[in-house]
């Protein structure tokens, strides 16, 4: 298991690093927790009672942008065949991917 899991973590951390797309989610918490106040209003209850959930939210939503490139162009080079005939399973690839990508991108 060990013999495709970790290269398969850091490949997909190192092209997570190197795609460009790692501020997107960032980019998009931090717009989505300077804009909410403007949207609730200047009560600083309401605001202090439904600010951290609505941050966990938006954190969440940040982690969802990139899954569209968490198996997609793997997917399209036939990268997933050629781990397929050297013996990797597809539940420890799909492992792999879930683990890179939460390191990578989690809240």
């Amino acid at each position: 298991m060990t013999r495709w899991f970790l290269p398969l973590i850091r490949r997909d951390l190192r092209l997570a690093w190197q795609g460009g797309g790692l501020w997107m989610p960032v980019i998009f918490l931090l717009l989505v927790a300077s804009l909410y106040p403007f949207a609730v209003g200047p009560d600083a209850r309401l605001l202090s009672a439904t600010g951290g959930g609505m941050l966990w939210i938006a954190a969440l939503l940040a982690a969802l942008l990139p899954v569209d490139r968490l198996i997609g162009p793997d997917r399209d080079s036939g990268f997933f065949d050629q781990l397929l005939l050297r013996g990797a399973g597809d539940e420890m690839i799909a492992l792999a991917k879930l683990v890179a990508h939460w390191l990578g991108f989690g809240p």
